[in-house]
């Protein structure tokens, strides 16, 4: 059987992938009903998840390592069938890994450094330069520290410094048609590193923290060595408004898979499973799913 693991944006936990508010938003029902085991996962400092006293000792590598380390813990037992009282043994026989937003950065490390999965989708990141899109067609982006930057010495203004508005947020996480009690609600309290509530019972699909590495994703290049080792297969999918500057240059990230596949969605901006065509995006996760080879083992 095929296994999914879904591993989540910044500002947002694993319930992201499951939001029960309304029926039919719930990508993990969706995937279960076609056959598949789906797992979500929140990262470490992400959700339910555990917080270190130090979160800002938290790299990008060591959530990515912890995250691999969930995979094989979560594949052992799923095999073993002691993951739940409720669940037999089930026999493994391939597992994909999909990113959304930070979730896909995360990912990205992970493959290369660790070769956890069969494919890979990343959905809503770019594996060049991430970064907000503006009306009119033009980019937004921040002057933000590269990747493994020490941030204790820098961590206010550095944070200061991401925080589009509202608007902003409105136009690059939102399609004007999707639901108002979800997008309204999710906009209300998308406020990073600002401590305001989040993953409550109103919006049980976020989190109230976001690693602090976070801030470091949104840089030219930010992943571009671990993208160019990646050499499973690998689906891009970008909602017609989002993250992904050009998707169809995305393929280039990616220079040791033989195979690539790009998904642009119409009416959905980036964060995708509000998106009123959200059934598009998760049916081409599930053909790819269907359609990746099983690895060879190194």
């Amino acid at each position: 059987m095929t296994v999914l693991f879904g591993f989540p944006g910044g500002g947002f936990g694993r319930k992201y992938y499951d939001v029960r508010a309304i029926p039919g938003y719930s990508q993990a029902e969706y995937h279960t009903a076609a056959g598949f085991v789906f797992v979500a996962c929140d990262h470490l400092f992400v959700g339910d998840s555990s917080r270190p006293d130090d979160p800002l000792a938290l790299t990008c590598e060591n959530l990515a390592m912890a995250n691999h380390a969930t995979v094989e813990h979560v594949v052992s037992r799923l095999g073993a069938g002691s993951l739940a009282s409720e669940l037999s043994p089930i026999d493994v026989t391939k597992i994909v890994g999909m990113g959304q937003s930070m979730g896909g950065c995360l990912l990205t490390i992970q493959q290369a450094n660790h070769r956890t999965f069969d494919g890979v989708a990343f959905l809503g990141w770019s594996g060049i330069y991430t970064n907000f899109p503006a009306p009119g067609g033009s980019r937004i982006t921040y002057p933000l520290p590269r990747r493994g930057t020490d941030l204790h010495p820098i961590a206010d203004q550095v944070l200061g410094v991401v925080a589009p508005d509202e608007d902003q947020f409105r136009f690059c996480f939102h399609w004007p048609d999707e639901q108002p009690e979800l997008m309204e609600a999710d906009l209300a309290t998308y406020r990073p590193f600002s401590g305001v509530v989040r993953g409550d019972d109103r919006t049980p699909w976020g989190s109230a923290t976001v690693p602090p590495c976070a801030i470091t994703m949104m840089t030219d290049g930010a992943v571009s060595a671990e993208a160019a080792a990646i050499d499973v297969p690998v689906l891009i999918a970008s909602g017609e408004r989002d993250v992904i500057p050009d998707p169809w240059a995305e393929p280039s990230a990616y220079r040791s898979s033989s195979n690539i596949s790009v998904v642009v969605v119409p009416r959905m901006a980036h964060m995708h499973n509000f998106a009123r065509t959200r059934e598009q995006l998760w049916e081409h996760i599930a053909n790819f799913a269907r359609a990746t080879p099983k690895a060879t083992a190194t």
